[in-house]
């Protein structure tokens, strides 16, 4: 495995770890009120970082992280630091009215901005209703409500879009494979899968982010499997141990090579990855 592989991979791990830990806070949030031409934002997120891009409030936004990669003009901004450890100093140099963070990765310095007067927005969705409205809520801090009312108003409307499915296939979402973990039934992905008419093998399973047996997979037997992490490809997963009896491998619907940022960042592009697993669990009736 090269170095930039491992890389990926330590950063795919880091960030599996705050989807598990994100579900046990309260992410409260915290609109502020700035004069007309006084906002200056930090984002440390990198789905608020695509929403305000898609807000296009992009000219307010003076720092953001390196893990802030779409879309691709956010390279460009100048770099706090990474997402899990940003630093401090190089926010407040930004003389910031607004910082954009999220917990638990981000609590111990959300008490220091706090401590500086420097306002905080918490930001954690879990639906993808609370995506839509932390769009509009976001642009409401910015200062541009119309434009984020109409950006969620728009975003709904395509959701729309998806027919009322008579089936719901089984689908196992699989989010790592050392060790293996899958969603259960209080996580944002659970919704996407939801929305796009497919029923999360794992939905009775309270715990967020599970790490499973692979007998539970099989005894479960999903119609879909869906690989969301870079540590296995669909070949491998045909390859364990008991799993060529699972109605998914024995039917080859088994998908990797997915943007996995989509169904990872709540942000404006969770659409698209609701429009995309409608499709790959219902071919013939998204086509």
């Amino acid at each position: 495995m090269s170095r930039n592989s491992r890389n990926s991979l330590k950063v795919r791990k880091f960030y599996f770890l705050i989807l598990i830990l994100g579900n046990l806070f309260c992410g409260a949030r915290h609109p502020v009120h700035s004069e007309a031409g006084a906002i200056r934002c930090v984002s440390l997120v990198p789905s608020v970082t695509e929403i305000i891009y898609a807000l296009g409030a992009e000219s307010l936004l003076k720092g953001n992280t390196v893990q802030c990669d779409y879309p691709v003009a956010a390279h460009q901004i100048y770099k706090v630091g990474d997402f899990q450890l940003p630093e401090l100093e190089r926010i407040v140099a930004l003389k910031p009215t607004i910082v954009f963070a999220t917990v638990p990765v981000h609590a111990r310095l959300i008490e220091k901005l706090r401590e500086l007067d420097i306002q905080v927005y918490v930001s954690n969705p879990r639906t993808v209703e609370d995506v839509f409205a932390e769009i509009e809520s976001v642009g409401e801090v910015l200062g541009v409500k119309l434009k984020a009312v109409q950006l969620a108003e728009s975003l709904r409307r395509s959701l729309k879009a998806i027919p009322a499915f008579t089936d719901t296939p089984r689908v196992y979402i699989e989010i790592a494979a050392a060790p293996l973990m899958s969603v259960g039934n209080s996580t944002f992905i659970n919704d996407i899968v939801r929305i796009a008419g497919g029923r999360n093998i794992f939905d009775d399973v309270a715990q967020p982010y599970p790490v499973i047996a692979p007998e539970d997979v099989v005894r479960r037997n999903p119609e879909v499997i869906i690989i969301l992490h870079p540590q296995a490809l669909r070949a491998d997963v045909k390859e364990r141990v008991g799993w060529g009896q699972v109605s998914a491998v024995r039917q080859d619907r088994v998908y990797d090579h997915l943007d996995e940022d989509i169904f990872f960042r709540p942000g404006p592009r969770v659409v698209q990855a609701i429009h995309l697993l409608a499709q790959l669990l219902h071919p013939d009736s998204t086509n």
